[in-house]
């Protein structure tokens, strides 16, 4: 009898090395359990399993079959903000947890929607007007600036340069408009292009979002959502709103939370340069709790930097100019005291020597004529404390944009601690730790 019952115990053995080959040829390495539906529940993981080549290809075949035979033979997993009018509400994907959602929520979720208020507006319009004019004084506009402050004014301000509210809450719904504000190279969910097409160009982005997982850990990955601030249109899977956009920013990210000691990063400082309306920051954010965000743009684009951060983060501290202009002598105490500080170019001088822990730039020091890019490579050395990080996203070579890396002027030595090409630019991903001068 004890023969018997173990041959028949060989056989579940069997069993289960067969449930293996198939997780082998579904899913990434990463991705894979020992514990499986065949012995247990659905596995509570499904958020965090992510398909390997022949996974997605099966996937996408489903998804496919499913647009084309409407949803009668296969259901389909994906959702589009804008056409699905019987789409669920995220929230009522969070009543309690279940097998298709990261359990508990991700932050990133949000549950909570901002009111921009009469005094917060004002308080934007203010510091504009103080940048503008701190602006003048140190630099000359260049016609991509005078082209984007022209069209930002007319698009969020009125002729008394008080805020058009309505506009600004809407800043992200408008794709062809926000495009051509800052010749983004995103593509974004439309809700004037047909469903098919749009369906088909979400069943991509899905893609990326499993081929990504092959370097982007997978529980980062699996927490990523898409803000409402702007109230774009995303595509919603797996109980999150996935863009384009925020899979770029995944990538940044995951490169400074996995190299870098987490420990010094939570109360450290970061200075996002170029940091446009914000996104990158609140993803960054959720990992540094404690730590104080300097976000640098043009002035007209902090306007909505100002509006998107305080949106995703309504109970934080957020500086904005015309609220520390007679602080900026002590800027060492600001960092200290507020989550965020958004400032323009100018500003930059104010702020200690060696006193910045973090300086991100990515996709656009590479973009800037020869003046500004040496004055933020002089500012980055005499601003980032000696054993601190840089971290760029930029092409390596000369074009008609602007200056490649290999011609940049560190001022300083760095000790190489990243350098990877995981992104849809394919330009390197490098972060360094400052040693001192050259």
């Amino acid at each position: 009898m004890y023969y018997l019952k173990w041959i028949l115990t060989r056989f579940i053995f069997l069993k289960r090395v067969m449930f293996e080959l198939i997780n082998r040829a579904l899913y990434q390495e990463e991705s894979r359990y020992l514990v499986q539906a065949w012995s247990a529940k659905i596995s509570p993981f499904k958020s965090t399993l992510f398909y390997s080549f022949i996974g997605r290809i099966l996937w996408s075949t489903k998804e496919f079959f499913a647009l084309l035979l409407k949803g009668r033979v296969f259901k389909k997993s994906i959702s589009l903000e804008g056409f699905d009018t019987t789409l669920d509400k995220l929230q009522k994907s969070y009543i309690r947890g279940n097998y298709h959602i990261l359990w508990p929520k991700t932050p990133m979720v949000q549950s909570k929607t901002y009111q921009l208020s009469d005094d917060f507006s004002q308080k934007i319009a203010n510091s504009l007007k103080i940048a503008e004019k701190k602006e003048s004084q140190n630099f000359n506009k260049t016609k991509e600036w005078e082209r984007i402050a022209t069209a930002i004014r007319e698009q969020f301000l009125y002729k008394d340069n008080s805020i058009k509210k309505r506009n600004l809450i809407n800043f992200r719904s408008d794709t062809k408009l926000y495009e051509e504000l800052f010749n983004d190279q995103f593509s974004y969910l439309d809700k004037d292009k047909p469903y098919i097409k749009s369906y088909l160009e979400s069943i991509d982005l899905v893609l990326e979002y499993h081929r990504f997982a092959k370097k982007i850990d997978k529980t980062l990955l699996a927490s990523i959502s898409e803000s409402s601030a702007g109230n774009n249109l995303c595509v919603q899977y797996r109980g999150k709103r996935l863009s384009h956009k925020s899979l770029f920013h995944s990538v940044v990210v995951n490169d400074l939370i996995k190299t870098l000691p987490l420990s010094e990063l939570k109360k450290g400082v970061i200075l996002d340069i170029g940091a446009g309306y914000g996104g990158l920051s609140r993803m960054l954010k959720f990992y540094t709790p404690k730590s104080c965000h300097i976000l640098l743009d043009l002035p007209e684009t902090l306007i909505m930097t100002s509006y998107f951060i305080k949106y995703n983060f309504p109970d934080a501290k957020i500086a904005l100019l015309n609220t520390i202009e007679d602080k900026l002598n002590d800027f060492n105490n600001l960092t200290k005291e507020y989550d965020f500080i958004i400032i323009p170019p100018s500003i930059l001088t104010y702020i200690d020597s060696e006193s910045i822990d973090l300086v991100i730039n990515s996709v656009s020091m590479g973009f800037m004529q020869e003046e500004y890019l040496n004055f933020y490579l002089k500012q980055i050395n005499r601003t980032l404390k000696t054993g601190g990080y840089f971290y760029s996203l930029n092409k390596e070579y000369d074009d008609k944009w602007g200056i490649g890396t290999f011609n940049w002027d560190f001022k300083a030595e760095y000790l190489t601690l990243l350098y990877e090409h995981n992104n849809r630019f394919s330009y390197p991903q490098w972060l360094g730790q400052k040693q001192g001068k050259k």
